[in-house]
């Protein structure tokens, strides 16, 4: 049985990060995120264990942006010109 978790992204160059779940399967996010480096963007994800709310899950000097990866995802697809793949 797989275990839940929380998905973290960071948008590192405006000091921003956005948590969501729980989830299963991070494997879309990490390869998005991938991409996004590869483009040149300064972004960074992990995930976070479950048993702690997600409220609690911070990293100092970065503030929360609700839907971050989805304005990360659109930067991207204006950067490169390329479509991401979605959920």
């Amino acid at each position: 049985m797989k275990k839940q978790f929380w998905e973290v992204i960071y948008d590192d160059n405006n000091r921003k990060m956005d948590v969501w779940g729980p989830s299963l399967d991070d494997t879309i996010l990490t390869n998005n995120v991938a991409e996004m480096i590869r483009a040149g963007m300064k972004v960074h994800c992990q995930t976070a264990d479950i048993k702690y709310p997600k409220e609690e899950i911070k990293l100092f000097g970065y503030e929360i942006e609700n839907n971050l990866y989805q304005r990360l995802i659109n930067e991207y697809e204006i950067l490169t010109g390329k479509l991401m793949r979605r959920w």
